[in-house]
């Protein structure tokens, strides 16, 4: 007997029924073949691509992709103009939210955004509410981490409320996401900690918050934390702590400290909380921002003893004579040095006492009469904010993603470029290759001379200084037809300075070591001078980096710096060290250039050899990556171009890829880079 025949067709129709996928879904309703193939091949080619971590895990939903209109339904929800930053898990530091660069994956639009909003609700109401505006609460959640994650799911849950009661339409989101599998992951400060087999003692103070059904049933009546929760719940609008987010925060605070001792006989650690209701850092809003720059002002007043000479004489009113300025400031009249030792360390003597004690208290007067410094010590820096002073956050490098092309997919995060002043030396070296070069230096500002305007002929203009001869030809026929003719006949030559700016990159690998990088040197130095002689704006950076996922690029000139002794050593000392992570370099380049308001935005790449790095940023890995790093920077408006010292036959086929083809120059001797450099920026911008 034969085997049974199965067709392809029922094996697909068994399969989509099993899946619950659809014709449609497949695009196999499509009228032909080719366009049902189009419809498949639809979702892998024009879609975004993925992104995922570098251990290979996948990311939900980016923040990048919803920041805007999720900042602008904070800032309209709660009247304050915060800021999103990254942050995992959520934060604030009564300042900005702090939100993750990415949901939990799988990627699910919807839930993702949905599980943004309600993130960014309990960080805004923490600020709005000011339950972290008193420092001794603070102080008291920074010692204890048992009290401070009591604290956190009590405010939470309140915060939440307060939203739903005042905007009704927010009830809905709020309560769905208690229900979602990603945002129900459980933490301890950063660390992830299992649901399963969470202590009875804990269940009440999720209530409302997490549902998780393997969970045994919450404690009865009476039991310490549904105590707690239960007077949490039963705040009212009309009571004092629930229009005060100060009162609320003081009762949050007794709450949690019973919870901590009922804890502690039970020998149980903090609470974990829930991932999307993100961590309380103390330590964010505690640094005191005054006191901190006082500290780094101290070396200012000189050494410790001379300090704490000054501030006995001070104390006892010793200074300097009527008229004569006292170098410690005082106001007060001067002695001799042995005099002064001994008032300072005794106190004034009795003939002179009346005489002193009525100049200080005088110079305290004119002391409290003059108004209160700004920065005074003891000053917060939410104070300095109300008194609208702005805040500069050190942000100690910026994180940059990877292109994985056998994944297909971003690598989340993983590299962080670290901007700081370039190696520098004696300035003697600047001088000597200048020297060395002035007849070649003097015909590279010849050249650029020619490049401070742009000169074009105006066609189709209605008055200029000569005829269009085309254009008046054309309205001649025109009249002869009897038609209306055009009366744009005439054309007129235009100068205009272009708007241009230049950043180059030029590579300090180790492999540049030797007579590249004193090519290198000369050229950055020859094309400084030549520079120089422009308006236009432009900047050198160097890179070799010598960690994978740390790297650093060294500024040479940046775009605000004015030519000077600084710079002179900067360009003409370069050092070769460490490997060429070209895509991170490219990225950075672009991030600079983007902030620019020129309308034409140039990167010039000088490189030696292909990009490669430890790791996994070999061979094939780091050329995808640098040529998407080249589109990346592309469709945000900047021109790249690359002159490659690499001489070797096969170099062309990855120069191409990476930066396309036209966009390349090969040089075949390292010798002719200062003069090539010169040249391919000449045909750039003309």
């Amino acid at each position: 007997m034969p085997a049974p025949t199965i067709k392809i067709e029922d094996s697909l129709k068994a399969t989509m029924e099993e899946y619950g996928v659809t014709a449609a879904d497949l695009g196999m309703e499509a009228e032909s073949d080719d366009e049902a193939e189009r419809a498949l091949l639809a979702h892998f080619l024009f879609t975004e691509p993925k992104r995922q971590s570098l251990t290979g895990e996948r990311n939900g939903l980016p923040l990048d992709r919803v920041q805007r209109q999720l900042q602008a339904l904070l800032r309209m929800l709660s009247g304050h103009n915060f800021r999103i930053a990254y942050s995992d898990p959520p934060c604030t530091d009564n300042v900005n939210v702090y939100l993750p660069k990415a949901a939990p994956a799988p990627e699910e639009p919807v839930t993702d955004l949905l599980l943004y909003r309600v993130m960014g609700l309990v960080q805004v109401g923490f600020v709005r509410s000011k339950l972290l505006r008193e420092r001794s609460i603070l102080a008291e959640l920074h010692r204890d981490w048992v009290l401070r994650s009591a604290f956190h799911l009590l405010a939470a849950r309140w915060i939440l409320r307060r939203w739903g009661d005042e905007f009704a339409g927010l009830k809905s989101d709020i309560a769905r996401v208690p229900y979602l599998e990603k945002a129900g992951s459980m933490r301890v400060n950063v660390m992830a900690v299992p649901r399963d087999g969470m202590p009875e003692a804990f269940l009440p103070l999720y209530e409302g918050l997490v549902v998780c059904l393997n969970w045994k049933t919450a404690g009865p009546a009476g039991d310490p934390a549904r105590e707690s929760v239960r007077r949490v719940d039963a705040l009212q609008p009309g009571d004092a702590a629930y229009r005060d987010g100060t009162v609320a925060a003081s009762l949050f605070l007794a709450e949690a400290q019973k919870l901590r001792e009922h804890f502690r006989k039970l020998r149980l650690g903090p609470p974990p909380l829930p991932w999307y209701l993100g961590v309380i850092r103390p330590e964010w809003i505690l640094a005191d921002l005054g006191r901190n720059i006082a500290y780094e002002n101290e070396w200012k007043k000189g050494q410790l003893p001379l300090r704490q000479l000054l501030s006995a004489m001070a104390r006892n009113g010793v200074g300097a004579k009527p008229g004569e300025p006292n170098p410690g400031g005082f106001g007060l009249p001067r002695l001799g040095l042995r005099d002064r030792l001994k008032a300072a360390l005794t106190g004034p003597s009795q003939s002179n006492a009346p005489a002193y004690g009525a100049l200080r208290d005088e110079h305290q007067q004119k002391q409290a009469e003059q108004p209160e410094q700004k920065w005074a010590p003891g000053t917060s820096a939410d104070q300095a904010l109300a008194e609208g002073e702005v805040l500069k956050p050190d942000e100690n490098g910026r994180e940059y993603d990877e292109w994985d092309y056998k994944a297909g997919s971003y690598r989340f995060t993983a590299v962080k470029v670290v901007e700081a002043e370039g190696n520098s030396g004696s300035k003697e070296s600047y001088d000597r290759i200048v020297t060395a070069n002035q007849k070649q230096i003097k015909e590279i500002r010849r050249r650029f001379e020619a490049l401070r305007v742009e000169e074009r002929w105006l066609h189709g203009q209605r008055d200029g200084s000569e005829i269009d001869l085309n254009r008046a030809i054309a309205a001649v026929c025109d009249i002869r037809a009897g038609q209306q003719p055009d009366d744009r006949i005439f054309k007129r030559f235009q100068r205009q300075k272009q708007q241009v700016c230049i950043l180059t990159l030029v590579d300090v690998s180790g492999s540049t070591q030797g007579n590249i990088l004193a090519a290198e040197q000369e050229a950055m130095v020859l094309f400084a001078e030549g520079l120089r002689t422009l308006n236009f704006p432009h900047a050198f950076y160097s890179f070799g980096n010598t960690h994978p996922q740390e790297i650093g690029i060294g500024r040479i000139k940046g775009f605000d710096e004015v030519y000077s002794e600084g710079v002179y050593k900067r360009l003409a000392n370069l050092r070769a060290n460490g490997a060429t992570r070209l895509g991170a370099y490219i990225r950075h380049a672009g991030h600079i250039l983007s902030n620019r308001p020129q309308a034409r935005r140039i990167l010039m790449v000088v490189s030696d050899g292909k990009p490669e790095d430890r790791g996994d940023y070999r061979g094939t890995y780091g050329i995808k990556d640098t040529a998407m790093a080249v589109q990346e920077v592309s469709r945000a408006g900047v021109h790249c171009h690359c002159i490659s010292l690499d001489s070797r036959e096969d170099a062309g086929t990855y120069l191409q890829e990476i930066f396309g083809k036209g966009k390349f120059l090969q040089l075949e001797s390292v010798d002719s880079l200062p003069k090539r450099l010169p040249e391919v920026f000449r045909g750039l911008v003309r």
